[in-house]
């Protein structure tokens, strides 16, 4: 399928329609998804990884809208974590800190830096290694800066890995950009160098007194950026709440849920996909 930069008009209205739709209707889950998916790349083609094909809303936030290959476009039918977000929206009062730690294009940092007015003001450290996905997270974020005039002083987005040291490694993004995972193997294709840092490190570049909320999400590095990070801060940092992708945890060298309860966090609800908890 040839790359297509611009789209008509008709097909942009029809492509909107059925993104609305899936997120209204039952067209946004399940297979029926998968067809809708199937059929938008296959009638606007494919795009490229740097160019927007045009904004759309999912669940009222504003967001650049891909579709090259690398890019999981369900996204866009705004089914996507919904009751993680929520969960965070719901523990983020003013002067709050969240930390997204892979955090791709910005579901979760576009979410709640949408909360920004002048009642509540909540800094946000945007986290990612693939600088694609940095790309399209200072993008996203400028079509907040008509609602918040100084987002970018709220907002910081660093684009490196988080690790156990402080280093650089090898990122593979040839299952996509949001499955970006450090890889041993080093292929010229879909490979890049990244710097990698310990999460400590972050936490004192911005200087920060206290963590409100930490989503991680990072395809099987989260143990080895969590447990240092635990053992080596004041209990005063330790976030009081976690939102953390377990499904790749057979990809960890050490037991992290079981870590993470022993110092004092119970769980408030598990999926497939995602474990929230909460410090006692």
């Amino acid at each position: 399928m040839k790359n297509k930069k611009y789209i008509s008009e008709t097909k942009l209205i029809l492509v909107k329609t059925i993104l609305f739709l899936g997120q209204k209707t039952f067209i946004g889950r399940g297979q029926i998804r998968k067809k809708m998916v199937d059929f938008i790349n296959y009638f606007i083609g494919y795009g490229n990884m740097q160019t927007s094909r045009f904004i759309c809303k999912v669940n009222n936030v504003p967001f650049h809208f891909y579709n090259d290959r690398y890019t999981g476009i369900k996204f866009y039918f705004g089914k996507n974590e919904n009751k993680e977000i929520e969960f965070i929206k719901k523990n983020s009062p003013n002067n709050s800190v969240f930390i997204d730690i892979g955090s791709n294009m910005g579901l979760y940092t576009q979410n709640i830096a949408y909360l920004n007015d002048k009642y509540r003001k909540i800094k946000i450290i945007s986290i990612d290694a693939n600088p694609i996905n940095i790309l399209r997270l200072n993008k996203n974020l400028k079509l907040l800066k008509k609602k918040i005039p100084n987002i970018f002083s709220m907002i910081k987005v660093k684009n490196y890995a988080l690790g156990n040291r402080n280093t650089k490694l090898n990122f593979d993004f040839s299952r996509g950009l949001a499955n970006g995972y450090i890889s041993k193997k080093i292929k010229k294709k879909d490979n890049i160098t990244v710097t990698c840092k310990k999460l400590i490190n972050v936490v004192k570049e911005e200087k920060l007194n206290s963590i409100s909320n930490l989503k991680i999400d990072i395809e099987g590095y989260e143990d080895k950026v969590l447990i240092p990070f635990f053992k080596s801060c004041n209990k005063k940092l330790y976030p009081k709440n976690i939102i953390l992708e377990h499904s790749s945890k057979n990809l960890w060298e050490k037991d992290l849920i079981k870590f993470i309860y022993s110092i004092g966090y119970k769980k408030v609800f598990i999926n497939d996909a995602n474990l929230i908890l909460s410090l006692k």
